[in-house]
């Protein structure tokens, strides 16, 4: 929860005048310089890059791994925008810093990330008006995965938090009206005494506070409630609506709302039904596929970069289910006939797949690309290689090689040869 003084703080920051300061583009890379030039002849370390950044500027993280300890990334400077690259691996921030991620100015951008927190306060603190938040990960032991802004737009965002009393999304504060749009997110609390969504209006009856949340497509999931909405002080209003969404348990408390689940046809209580309890990508026959609904706010891609409708309709939550059972193909094979005992394959699947290779008739064992395999016995020989999706699903045709090692001929010109010189003797 935020103070309430410190929320109007931060809401007053917004009307600020910004400074003259041509907005620039700053570019981090793994393992970049501790220097300020974050420029993309000579790019600098991620903290310099975001925590120097004038108002306005863009932040460029290159695909990467990036360790950043316990120091926090954080901006104050408005309208300043982090982002990897779209359509390339996500950047991973592992961090025990206090913010994995923290922008304070109106207008923050933040997209195409992956926040992977031990400890902290804050996984990603987005708290500011007027914001854009967008296919971002978020893993922490925290006790608040994501603050994703007071007002603005965030989708195709999925927020995780293990610690006990902990909150998966907050959007809590005083002072002000405000309204938050989610779409197509999945927020996950498993902490004892924890909350999917909570939004506490704090007023302090002197100023109004009007907590609007409009909710479409989302997934909810905490320990002591999916969703929290109260409100302190006499002109307080907080109010979570939602339509086509995932969620069960809600707590209200001095006049707080959030809609309930039999009001709206389109929001279910049954639970999703995940492949995993990390990336939670939704398993077939989950509840959850083709259920969400589509409008003006829904992205055109899910977390992971695929299409955001595949079926039937859009799917509630951030994954976007693809019934396509992988397909895997050879890239390199052992010509048809070798000499060689020694064989290499390398393949690839159509989806993002773990692999199962069959050799002649042994036993199926996990496998990667590059494989390499051995063999005693010449003759014919079979790698078959099988793919199967995170979601289950498995490929039905797998790629399969046949080739024959033969037996090498005898160099019979070089024994002549031999036989010749030595009769001379």
């Amino acid at each position: 929860m935020v103070p309430a003084l410190v929320a109007g703080a931060l809401v007053a920051q917004a009307g600020l005048a910004s400074p003259a300061h041509a907005a620039t583009v700053r570019y981090a890379v793994p393992g970049g310089s501790s220097a300020n030039s974050c420029t993309s002849a000579a790019p600098c370390s991620i903290d310099k890059a975001i925590n120097l950044a004038a108002a306005g500027d863009e932040v460029i993280v290159a695909s990467g791994s990036y360790n950043t300890g316990t120091t926090s990334l954080s901006n104050s400077q408005v309208a300043v925008n982090v982002h990897g690259v779209a359509g390339q691996p996500r950047p991973v921030i592992t961090t025990s810093a206090n913010y994995g991620l923290a922008l304070f100015g109106a207008g923050a951008k933040v997209s195409d990330l992956t926040i992977d927190q031990t400890g902290g306060l804050y996984g990603l603190n987005v708290f500011a008006s007027g914001v854009l938040v967008q296919r971002v990960e978020v893993h922490t032991s925290a006790p608040i995965a994501c603050t994703a802004g007071i007002s603005g737009l965030a989708r195709d965002l999925m927020c995780v938090t293990s610690a006990v009393n902990g909150v998966a999304l907050d959007d809590s504060w005083g002072n002000g009206t405000f309204a938050l749009t989610l779409r197509n997110v999945t927020v996950i609390a498993t902490g004892a005494g924890s909350y999917g969504i909570r939004a506490d209006a704090n007023g302090d009856n002197t100023n109004t506070t009007n907590l609007d949340i409009s909710a479409r497509n989302v997934i909810a999931w905490g320990i002591a409630a999916d969703i929290r909405s109260t409100e302190v002080g006499i002109d307080s209003e907080s109010d979570v609506l939602l339509t086509n969404s995932n969620y069960d348990k809600i707590e209200e408390g001095g006049g707080g709302n959030v809609t309930n689940v039999g009001s709206s046809s389109t929001n279910q209580t049954a639970f999703p039904v995940f492949a995993d309890g990390v990336t939670y990508h939704q398993a077939l026959g989950s509840p959850t596929i083709d259920k969400g609904g589509s409008d003006s706010g829904i992205g055109t891609s899910d977390l992971d970069g695929n299409p955001r409708k595949i079926g039937t309709a859009v799917d509630i939550g951030v994954d976007e289910f693809d019934p396509t059972p992988p397909d895997v193909a050879f890239d390199h094979t052992p010509k048809h006939k070798t000499h060689k005992h020694k064989s290499f394959f390398t393949f690839h699947a159509s989806h993002t797949s773990t692999f199962t290779c069959i050799v002649d008739l042994r036993p199926a064992l996990p496998c990667t690309s590059p494989f390499k395999v051995r063999f005693k016995k010449r003759g014919k020989h079979t790698v078959q290689v099988f793919a199967r999706y995170a979601v289950g699903n498995v490929d039905p045709t797998p790629a399969s090689y046949t080739w024959k090692i033969k037996m090498k001929k005898p160099r019979r010109h070089h024994q002549h040869h031999h036989q010749h010189h030595h009769q001379h003797h």
